[in-house]
């Protein structure tokens, strides 16, 4: 079994992510999106290659992902790294922006590292070890009405993904806000999943498929005695259609929810 040491990957992640939160040139105000879009990906792109040299010095034998790429070899050990998961609350000047970093094996995510710089959180989880927040263990909380949840989301821009895609998350959004307690859209995809994990949100649910995204905060979950599964009930990967994750009983209410959600026909 390939092993790591996640007090180094910590740290290396760790460093990356204080770096991108230091930067002073940052676009302006007045800069146009295509701007916009072009500095967060090549501030990104120094980013990765800074950490995939860091890491490629330590384990040469295990390879790398891009955030945008689907793995080739499906048995492969790589890393998955998204250096500005919350681009635009970053931008902004907003918090809950955050860093995360997982290593896939055998198509399993087996370690995974969500970072947030501005509250200076770290959590972590190996496969079969349970999760910390900054070194101390954390779980799910064990609700199980679904009227009193409160839960994490997110509606991805229509400029990014299009009215069907975009129409979709509002659907599901609807009906999931009319049998909870609240739906908040409060922070990165990796951040929300990294707090279902430590007990301050019941669940989270998004449509699309940024596996990327969801890699690591989605171990946080499991190893917290959550639940993960696409939106149709089925085991989370890369093919997965969608995101929801939550704690076991508020998870199998979810997916009923989800279920009337995707028979709603589109306006």
């Amino acid at each position: 079994m390939m092993t790591v040491d996640t007090d180094t990957c910590a740290f290396l992640l760790r460093a990356a992510t204080d770096q991108i939160a230091a930067s002073l040139d940052r676009p302006s105000q007045t800069d146009d999106i295509a701007s916009v879009i072009h500095w967060v990906r090549s501030r990104s792109a120094k980013a990765a290659a800074d950490l995939r040299g860091q890491l490629a010095t330590r384990y040469p034998d295990i390879g790398w992902t891009g955030e945008e790429d689907v793995p080739n070899d499906p048995n492969a050990a790589y890393w998955v790294y998204d250096p500005i998961d919350g681009a635009y609350h970053f931008l902004q000047g907003l918090p809950l922006w955050s860093s995360s970093l997982a290593l896939v094996i055998g198509g399993r995510c087996v370690f995974g590292i969500v970072y947030d710089p501005t509250s200076n959180e770290l959590f972590v989880a190996q496969e079969g070890q349970g999760v910390t927040l900054n070194g101390e263990r954390v779980t799910t909380r064990n609700k199980t009405d679904l009227k009193g949840a409160v839960l994490g989301s997110a509606v991805p821009p229509i400029a990014q993904v299009g009215p069907e895609e975009h129409a979709e998350a509002l659907r599901l959004l609807e009906r999931v806000t009319g049998q909870v307690f609240v739906v908040r859209q409060m922070a990165s995809a990796s951040l929300q999943l990294a707090y279902v994990a430590a007990g301050r949100l019941d669940g989270y649910f998004e449509v699309g498929h940024d596996i990327p995204d969801w890699l690591a905060g989605a171990l946080l979950v499991k190893e917290a005695a959550g639940v993960v599964t696409d939106l149709s009930g089925n085991g989370f990967g890369w093919s997965s259609d969608g995101l929801l994750a939550a704690s076991p009983d508020i998870h199998a209410q979810l997916l009923k929810v989800a279920a009337s959600a995707a028979h709603v026909p589109s306006a």
